[in-house]
């Protein structure tokens, strides 16, 4: 008890600096010890916290505006309380930052999102759903739609979902392309989710 006062007052009567220069000398492997704790534990709570989360869609945007990060955060959430159940573990991943471009970055970009097998949607111009529609990239809506396919035939084209021919879509003011194809990707079977996506833009 002793000693700890004596450590006290000897802290007490140093700077700031001093202190430090202090602890670090004489108590570093505790302070190592400490540090390396508060590490793994945010390390497994953050853990803990991506398996509990449950992702309704992933969905990559080509050739977004440089200036629509505020429109497509709203329109996330919007998607959000659309499909959602409002568990608060639910999300929808939204990334914009693919271009259609020839170079090397954005056709990195463009495979890596592609080849992940974790988006569920690709909205794309029409050469860009071609390209990749070749090489047996996308699901057919119809089979995703089912019985409902008749009702929205009129937004579609060449048989692709076109967002621009929604009022809702054109109103977030994400893209400037026409036609703007929502392409399933293959790997995707998240088909309820990909349902009321059309739903949320064609209702």
């Amino acid at each position: 008890k002793e000693k700890r006062q004596l450590e006290f007052q000897k802290l007490k009567s140093m700077t700031f600096r001093q202190k430090i220069e202090y602890l670090w000398t004489y108590y570093k492997i505790w302070l190592v010890v400490l540090l390396a704790v508060i590490m793994v534990g945010s390390i497994i709570v953050t853990m803990v916290q991506n398996a509990m989360k449950v992702e309704l869609l992933s969905i990559a945007i080509v050739d977004a505006d440089m200036n629509a990060q505020e429109q497509i955060d709203r329109m996330t959430d919007d998607l959000l309380d659309y499909i959602g159940t409002g568990d608060k573990y639910e999300t929808i991943t939204m990334d914009a930052s693919a271009g259609s471009g020839d170079d090397y970055t954005d056709v990195t970009k463009r495979m890596v999102l592609l080849a992940s097998g974790t988006v569920d949607l690709f909205i794309c111009n029409e050469e860009t759903y071609e390209e990749y529609d070749e090489q047996g990239g996308f699901r057919d809506w119809s089979e995703i739609l089912g019985d409902d396919y008749g009702q929205y035939e009129q937004y579609m084209t060449n048989g692709v979902l076109d967002l621009s021919k929604s009022e809702k879509w054109q109103e977030y003011g994400i893209t400037f392309y026409e036609p703007v194809y929502a392409g399933a990707l293959a790997a995707s079977e998240k088909d309820e989710n990909l349902k009321a996506f059309a739903e949320f833009f064609f209702e």
